[in-house]
């Protein structure tokens, strides 16, 4: 089956075949909360695949619910340490990033796309995550922003304590029509999504990561913010 995600909004003959992330939130809201970044931290890493914390995901059609995999995502400049979900798309052709209602935990979790690569494998490999919840407070990703090029970004599998280390290499903020674009979607999910297919090896032989949430000014008429801000970085051990 043709893996295909429309973002939120986008009329699908934009771009015919793409895969864009949606990320719509529930209402126009203010940010007002602040996280102080975490302590210093010192996380033992090694090159040990991620393979065996999410095989069973990758099993699972895209069309069903998220699954949890045994994975935390952890930023230590915007003092983030989240549980991932594998997550596939919506009944509307849109990557899943699951809401729930007030104290719902999704707010926290981050979001890996289980048609991209495996997160440390050579390849693109997407996570997503919320940028506020309901009340108006920073989400898990309500930080991204503040990400500059050399900060770590650390995925710890939970069952063996192993880590992989990533350096952040770039930050940029996309409208919603660049969004559509094969280049913006490349870098986003690698060169496989995008055209309807499995996850691909990167070019250059790296282990690429993705991360993903909205940004800019709330777009009444399309429920969700006006851009997407898209953080890369290569694993570095």
């Amino acid at each position: 089956m043709t893996r295909r995600l429309l973002i939120t909004g986008v009329a699908a003959a934009v771009l015919a075949g793409g895969l864009v992330t949606a990320f719509a939130l529930s209402s126009p809201v203010t940010l007002h909360r602040r996280v102080a970044p975490m302590a210093a931290v010192r996380i033992a890493t090694t090159r040990h695949s991620m393979k065996s914390a999410v095989v069973a995901a990758m099993k699972v059609s895209l069309q069903a619910p998220s699954v949890t995999v045994p994975i935390d995502v952890i930023i230590p400049a915007i003092g983030v340490k989240s549980p991932l979900l594998a997550v596939g798309m919506t009944s509307s052709h849109t990557m899943a990033a699951p809401e729930g209602g007030p104290g719902s935990p999704n707010w926290s979790d981050t979001f890996w796309y289980r048609g991209s690569a495996v997160p440390g494998a050579v390849g693109t490999a997407t996570i997503a995550g919320h940028i506020d919840d309901r009340f108006g407070d920073y989400a898990v990703f309500g930080r991204l922003s503040s990400l500059v090029p050399g900060n770590r970004i650390y995925l710890r599998n939970t069952k063996n304590g192993v880590s992989e280390e990533f350096v952040v290499t770039r930050s940029h903020a996309y409208t919603l029509a660049q969004a559509t674009t094969r280049p913006v979607l490349d870098l986003i999910y690698g060169t496989g999504p995008p055209r309807g297919l499995p996850a691909q090896p990167s070019s250059d032989g790296l282990a690429h990561l993705s991360l993903v949430t909205c940004a800019g000014t709330w777009a009444p008429g399309l429920h969700t913010h006006n851009e997407r801000l898209v953080v890369s970085a290569v694993r570095v051990r």
